[in-house]
């Protein structure tokens, strides 16, 4: 999607010249709002049938959640921009970038990448001890506060169940950018709690290697060769602890049961 406001509509809509554009996703674009009392990132929803009064239900779910390793989730209003009414949601700021631009980077340390993986665990033991689902964790819907490897806020809280989005996993012709989503959610079925594990299997492989554990950057193929492909594991470098080898090699395996529980997967991370 492209964006489609500007820092001087966006400025009039919150009442301050203090905003800074963060980017475009699925559902709509992100800035960040300063004001006297308040840092802010505002996610401004692009779709006209979002109902603030049924986001701000939805928030109370997000209010259980307190970890530091997801992002807090404040507020949920109806912002005019010019002629237009947005849902929107107001988010804590995060400032460090996101693991998309860590990558893109530096490779983590041995020690920075056992507490990034610790870090994802405990933040999505926290929302499955909600009873929420992530759905579409991948680097892009990671922060590091202070663009530190070792300290992960989790983001975007699963937008795709707070718009009421038919699906996000529907399918297209064929993969042009690196997928994260777990087996089953690619193949139209239900999101699971596994669901989630397979993604962090996903994202700290990449984070470890700076590739993609099934696809090269701007690769394009069909969905029948990257099932093939899903069928075989890939095989982590020696240079990555045995124990975060370990947890990626769980998460990636295409039965959910196997890849264990989130929990097992915290206590296996403290015994190594």
């Amino acid at each position: 999607m492209q964006q489609q406001f500007t820092a001087t509509e966006i400025a009039q809509a919150v009442g301050s010249s203090a905003v800074a554009y963060l980017g475009t996703g699925s559902f709509g674009e992100t800035w960040r709002v300063q004001k006297q009392d308040q840092d802010a990132a505002y996610k401004i929803i692009y779709r006209d049938d979002s109902s603030s009064e049924r986001l701000k239900r939805e928030i109370q779910s997000y209010r259980r959640v307190a970890s530091t390793n997801v992002v807090r989730l404040d507020d949920a209003f109806r912002l005019t921009i010019g002629e237009r009414q947005c849902a929107t949601l107001m988010f804590e700021y995060i400032d460090g970038g996101d693991l998309t631009d860590a990558i893109s980077t530096a490779r983590p340390t041995s020690d920075q990448l056992s507490n990034l993986a610790s870090g994802l665990l405990h933040g999505l033991s926290a929302l499955h001890s909600a009873d929420l689902l992530h759905r579409d964790l991948k680097p892009a819907n990671i922060a590091l506060r202070g663009g530190d490897y070792s300290h992960p806020v989790i983001l975007d809280l699963g937008l795709a169940k707070l718009l009421d989005v038919e699906s996000i996993t529907r399918y297209p012709q064929a993969i042009g950018t690196p997928m994260y989503m777990a087996p089953e959610q690619l193949r139209g079925e239900r999101a699971l709690r596994a669901s989630d594990l397979w993604a962090v299997g996903a994202v700290l492989y990449e984070a470890a290697t700076g590739n993609h554990p099934f696809l090269t950057s701007g690769e394009t193929i069909t969905w029948e060769e990257f099932f093939e492909r899903l069928k075989e594991k890939p095989v982590a470098p020696d240079s990555i602890p045995s124990e975060i080898s370990a947890l990626i090699n769980r998460c990636l395996s295409d039965p959910p049961h196997k890849r264990g529980t989130v929990a097992k997967a915290i206590v296996r991370l403290k015994g190594n």
